[in-house]
């Protein structure tokens, strides 16, 4: 094996590893962000209040429980919808990749084993969101979140 082929079978697995924690990383630099920025508006509104009984008075009120509930489960992490959007999106994208991986074979065949990966997580991905839809439906979490939303939209009319 000359050098050139060496140095490129090292390199280039090297290379992929890297990016793939690069962007881990800079997913996990921006979900903190939003974290942070949510806690300082949250410190933000709770300093509006002037005294222990406004803010009683208000954790007893329907907006007050939702904040407080919001405050427990991290915020806007999302309704089960959302997660089952996200769920999906991520599975089409998997998917599309593990098809441009395979339409690749032809230059190189080692390009097998990424294409098989990603296609399996894609597939992983579409049934965790297939079930979740179903449990959601089954349990009647879409219904009951959908009540309490209207519930707040009426409320504040």
């Amino acid at each position: 094996m000359d050098t050139g082929t060496v140095l490129t079978s090292t390199l280039v697995p090297l290379g992929v590893f890297a990016m793939v924690v690069m962007i881990v990383w800079l997913v996990h630099l921006a979900k903190e962000k939003k974290l942070r920025e949510q806690a300082e508006l949250q410190k933000h509104f709770l300093n509006k209040f002037n005294s222990a009984q406004e803010l009683t008075q208000f954790l007893d009120t329907p907006q007050g429980q939702s904040f407080l509930k919001d405050l427990r489960i991290g915020g806007s992490a999302g309704g089960p919808k959302d997660r089952i959007i996200r769920s999906v999106k991520s599975s089409i994208l998997l998917l599309a990749l593990g098809a441009g991986f395979l339409a690749l074979l032809r230059i190189e065949k080692d390009l097998i084993y990424a294409a098989v990966l990603l296609l399996a997580l894609g597939i992983g991905f579409l049934i965790s969101a297939a079930v979740s839809y179903w449990l959601s439906k089954k349990w009647d979490i879409f219904e009951e979140r959908d009540i309490r939303l209207d519930k707040r939209a009426d409320q504040k009319m």
